[in-house]
């Protein structure tokens, strides 16, 4: 089955923490293959929220899933809180 044809919390949740951890995992290893210590460069892992803000945006205006929507629009909320307290 194809996850993006479903209309489940679990589609969004899988959607969304997916997503980020691709974006943050790319991210991560550009830095590794640069010889810059990640932890240093914290801050630059925010871009990883940029991926799911485009998959939110697709999903409301293209498609009529908006049980995956509001779940995306959980995962991004909570992936941003725990992404500040990590950095503050």
């Amino acid at each position: 089955m194809n996850i993006l044809k479903q209309n489940t919390i679990t589609a969004g949740i899988v959607l969304g923490l997916g997503v980020e951890i691709v974006t943050a995992l790319l991210l991560w290893v550009v830095l590794l293959i640069l010889g810059m210590p990640a932890e240093e460069h914290i801050r630059w892992f925010g871009v990883a929220f940029i991926p799911l803000v485009l998959l939110l945006r697709y999903m409301i205006k293209k498609t009529d899933r908006m049980l995956v929507s509001k779940t995306l629009m959980g995962v991004l909320f909570f992936s941003f809180v725990a992404f500040m307290f990590i950095i503050l």
